[in-house]
């Protein structure tokens, strides 16, 4: 079982904190894993368009985030950067570079244009 992950937090995806579940916005799940990741590269090239940064970690769990948008951490009393994430699991466990084919390595390699 594929499932894709978008989370909107304070943290990068791939940080895993206590309570990131807490993050998710959506949540998708696919039997096939043509599906999933033809869903994933939608959502990624979605998001390209709209944050101006990104970064990748594991290959497949990935931060969107403009400068521009903050949110205010009261314990903290100061602005966090708010991060826009996605990530694919298999099996209810991430699904990161090195656990992956190489066909599945380059599928992921060519989501990011170089800009």
């Amino acid at each position: 079982m594929w499932n894709i992950i978008q989370t909107k937090s304070d943290a990068e995806p791939w940080w895993f904190l206590e309570g990131w579940e807490e993050d998710i916005l959506q949540q998708w799940t696919f039997s096939d894993k043509e599906d999933a990741f033809h869903f994933f590269k939608q959502k990624i090239v979605e998001m390209v368009d709209l944050y101006p940064y990104v970064k990748v970690k594991r290959g497949t769990q990935i931060a969107f985030w403009d400068e521009k948008e903050l949110l205010f951490c009261d314990s903290c009393d100061d602005d966090l950067q708010l991060y826009h994430g996605f990530l694919i699991f298999y099996d209810n466990e991430p699904y990161i570079s090195n656990s992956m084919t190489s066909a599945d390595k380059v599928f992921f390699e060519q989501l990011i244009p170089e800009k």
